[in-house]
């Protein structure tokens, strides 16, 4: 999945939880589960191996993306305010859920190819489910979509 739903589900689920120790261990465990469902994200596994770098579009999706998820990450945080700490809970948990694919960036930007980010980039190609363009990002729609309600319309 692109980093806008990790983020916002993240978000949600310390928004939800407000206890640091409970909701911070879920929003990481939502990556490796979001992982699962089908959905599209660009291929910079395969175009690193096929093409040797991140192509331009690429590149683009994926500052947008982040850029995107961080506007709107720092959005749901402001929900809780003046409540400092539960607004830094929910900061950290959309941070916490988006932690795996940051920890790829030096391999795939800085070509860092020590043990750990070779089996840790293996290990996330390996647990994505990924299906075409249309029905991907519909499932992402829906899951941002799900963590908006929780956040905004549960209550």
């Amino acid at each position: 999945m692109v980093e806008f739903p990790h983020a916002i589900v993240g978000a949600a689920i310390a928004t939800a939880i407000p206890n640091p120790l409970i909701s911070l261990p879920l929003a990481f465990a939502s990556h490796f589960v979001l992982d699962l469902v089908p959905h599209w994200n660009p291929h910079i596994y395969t175009e690193i191996k096929k093409h040797g770098k991140i192509l331009p579009k690429t590149l683009i999706i994926i500052i947008v993306d982040s850029v995107f998820a961080l506007i709107t990450g720092f959005w749901i945080t402001t929900r809780a305010l003046p409540d400092t700490t539960h607004a830094v809970t929910i900061l950290f948990g959309a941070f916490f859920a988006v932690i795996p694919d940051l920890a790829e960036i030096p391999y795939y930007f800085f070509q860092v190819k020590n043990k750990f980010f070779v089996r840790l980039v293996e290990f996330e190609h390996k647990l994505q489910t990924n299906t075409t363009f249309v029905p991907g990002i519909l499932t992402q729609v829906v899951v941002v979509a799900a963590a908006f309600w929780w956040v905004f319309g549960s209550k």
